[in-house]
């Protein structure tokens, strides 16, 4: 059987530490859906080193209609994901919260948690009904970090554990893992 990783936020450094991990030991019929925004350009050499094993897809997050389209390309397009990894994120600002910026909250969710809703309810069943699949999520709880990120994380680690409650029977792991650990291939 076919490995299809599904990596949102794939130009972020866990992202391509990842798939540089990844690339090497892949067969013949595996494939990696990398997305990312604005940025492809830092998937070139891991497409050039691997031709083939890597389809990158520039999909702005923060847009749901662009979340939707990017879902629709997929499942028109490709095989369910034998493994999805979340790491879409918009790139962290260190604010105390007397500044915190609703504006950029509603943004960071809809890249984090909210295309996580989308992707994660399009294709779990689909994994469930394969009997296997593998979901990580970001852990990203470091000292110091912002309101709006330990919101997030906290959204992220409740819809992991419901997840996981609701899949481990059918063969699905759903968990949080630190960037690092998942940078280096901890599936």
């Amino acid at each position: 059987m076919s490995n299809i990783y599904l990596i949102t936020g794939a130009t972020s450094a866990p992202g391509l530490a990842l798939m540089g991990r990844l690339l090497p030991a892949l067969a013949e019929g595996d494939l990696i859906l990398a997305q990312g925004c604005g940025d492809l350009a830092r998937l070139s050499g891991l497409c050039q080193a691997r031709p083939g094993f890597i389809r990158p897809y520039d999909a702005d997050f923060t847009q749901p209609l662009a979340v939707r389209a990017f879902l629709s390309d997929l499942t028109d397009s490709y095989p369910v994901p034998t493994h999805f990894v979340h790491l879409a994120a918009l790139r962290p600002l260190e604010t105390p919260y007397a500044a915190f910026d609703e504006e950029r909250f509603v943004a960071e969710r809809a890249v984090a948690l909210d295309s996580a809703l989308v992707l994660c309810k399009a294709f779990l069943p689909k994994m469930a009904a394969a009997g296997a699949g593998q979901v990580l999520f970001p852990d990203r709880r470091a000292g110091g970090q912002a309101a709006s990120a330990c919101i997030l994380q906290g959204a992220l680690d409740g819809l992991a554990r419901a997840l996981a409650a609701e899949y481990a029977p059918s063969g699905v792991t759903v968990r949080c893992a630190a960037p690092d650990v998942i940078a280096a291939g901890g599936f």
